[in-house]
């Protein structure tokens, strides 16, 4: 009898759930909401029964809940079913299982079209986690590419005016990126030999390659992972997506396919390719700078609450490329620790810019001002986000900042004031759109404004208790990232 692993029957949960919601009619909702409970207890479950065999004898790492099974066998090709995680992946797999069920209440009133609403909206979270937890290249890539169609259509669909130009767009920019991706990881298999596709057989090899073809694959890996990330100046698509997408499409979008790009370049590029790495850190370095003060500057000059989030995280994306850059354990950790806490706190904040349209009409800071007298709620969520973002000490991005800047100062000394300093920009656009929009007077502000639906507001309170949890207690997370190649053999 064949014993299905708990990560296959994760898979097994959400591919049948979302087929199931797409055939559920008027009852997606519950379907989808079904689902996403069960999903999260098996992720629980995960998080309990947890612990990192460490390495194999042959040096390459081992995984926890690893299962592998031949797929293809064709002469020299040989590709793998494999699944497994460790705790570079846990975290992000986590993620995924709290912002599809966030999603899923915050938009269960959908009237339009419910049934392929949450039907793609469990495909996008399908998608995600099967990139997560795959260790296989073709694998890794046909879920990296399946997160693309549904987000395609929830932005061309549920989207606003300009929607089909923004869909187009983030198609175009992402798929072509992927193509790259793809030609660098099959470079990757052939240069090394390795007996299969899968991550184990390819560790050892492709670690031991020349230098210049590291150099080479990791550029390659770089640009197509990084254009999801976004890095500069292949960001335009990401401001234009996020606000013509629908609110459900730009907690997802910011909340978990962006870490898909920085998963894949740790993952792909940083274990497989540390020399590659190393020789082109200069690189990563101007880009990660670039993006840190183009993403805080252009945040400054909006006045639009959505485009100003997307902005911000190109700004907070650029701190995670730095990390990633300096090559030290300390800094792996506070890569894949700011990415979760982004997730966490970007996704409010889109929730906040969604509701804000939903109850008045607009997102223009200007003119929606003084909103507290009547909508309590939504304020405390607005500013519970927005102090989470420019990083209030105990709150979830504090921890995570204050790790990706020692490590910057351990490796690279004062360069780490550039950062340091545009946490002071970061800091004025998110007080200033404090005192405008919550407590200036009050203006744009209809009669019969009403403060959260219910739904929308468990939803955001879901991410609110976590923001808090995760920023006082930060070790829930540290002592699982540790337990991950990362955390041996850097400097």
């Amino acid at each position: 009898m064949v014993m299905i692993g708990i990560l296959s029957f994760a898979l097994i949960t959400l591919v049948a759930g979302t087929l199931a919601t797409f055939v559920a009619g008027r009852y997606a909702r519950y379907v989808a909401l079904g689902v996403s409970l069960l999903f999260l207890f098996e992720v629980v479950y995960m998080l309990q029964a947890f612990s990192w065999p460490l390495f194999g004898a042959n040096g390459a790492p081992q995984y926890a809940f690893y299962e592998t099974a031949p797929w293809v066998s064709l002469s020299w090709l040989k590709i793998n079913y494999a699944v497994g995680v460790d705790g570079v992946s846990l975290p992000f797999v986590l993620l995924t299982a709290i912002l599809q069920i966030a999603t899923v209440v915050y938009t269960f009133e959908e009237k339009k079209n419910p049934a392929a609403w949450f039907g793609l909206l469990l495909l996008t979270c399908l998608g995600s986690f099967g990139v997560f937890v795959s260790l296989d290249i073709l694998q890794f890539f046909l879920f990296w590419e399946a997160v693309l169609i549904p987000m395609f259509f929830m932005i061309g669909y549920w989207g606003g005016v300009r929607r089909r130009y923004a869909a187009l767009k983030f198609f175009i920019y992402t798929h072509v990126a992927s193509v790259v991706m793809l030609v660098s990881l099959f470079a990757l298999a052939f240069y090394s030999h390795a007996p299969s596709f899968d991550f184990v057989d390819l560790y050892a090899p492709a670690r031991s390659l020349a230098t210049v073809t590291q150099v080479f694959i990791f550029l390659g890996l770089f640009f197509g992972f990084g254009v999801k990330f976004p890095i500069v100046p292949f960001h335009t698509w990401l401001p234009d997506a996020h606000v013509e997408a629908p609110t459900g499409g730009s907690v997802l979008l910011a909340g978990l396919l962006l870490k898909l790009g920085g998963y894949g370049l740790i993952r792909w590029g940083l274990e497989l390719q540390p020399q590659g790495l190393e020789h082109l850190s200069p690189l990563l370095y101007a880009i990660a700078f670039a993006s840190i003060i183009w993403g805080a500057f252009l945040s400054l000059s909006q006045r639009d609450l959505k485009r100003l989030v997307a902005y911000s995280s190109i700004n907070h994306m650029g701190i995670v490329l730095l990390a990633i850059a300096v090559y030290s354990n300390l800094g792996i950790l506070a890569a894949v620790l700011l990415m979760f806490a982004h997730g966490i706190v970007s996704a409010l904040l889109f929730m906040v810019a969604g509701s804000v349209h939903h109850t008045f009409g607009s997102r223009d800071i200007v003119t929606v001002n003084g909103i507290t007298p009547k909508t309590p709620v939504l304020s405390t969520m607005t500013m519970v986000g927005a102090l989470a973002s420019l990083g209030l000490p105990a709150l979830i991005s504090f921890p995570a900042e204050f790790t990706a800047f020692l490590a910057t100062w351990d490796r690279i000394g004062y360069w780490v004031l550039v950062p340091l300093i545009m946490l002071v920009v970061t800091a004025g656009f998110y007080l200033w759109m404090m005192q405008r929009m919550l407590f200036g007077p009050m203006r744009g502000v209809p009669e019969d404004a009403h403060d959260l639906p219910p739904y929308e507001a468990i939803a955001m309170g879901l991410l609110v208790a976590l923001i808090v949890l995760y920023g006082i207690l930060p070790s829930l997370l540290t002592n699982i990232i540790i337990q991950s190649p990362t955390a041996y053999g850097l400097p």
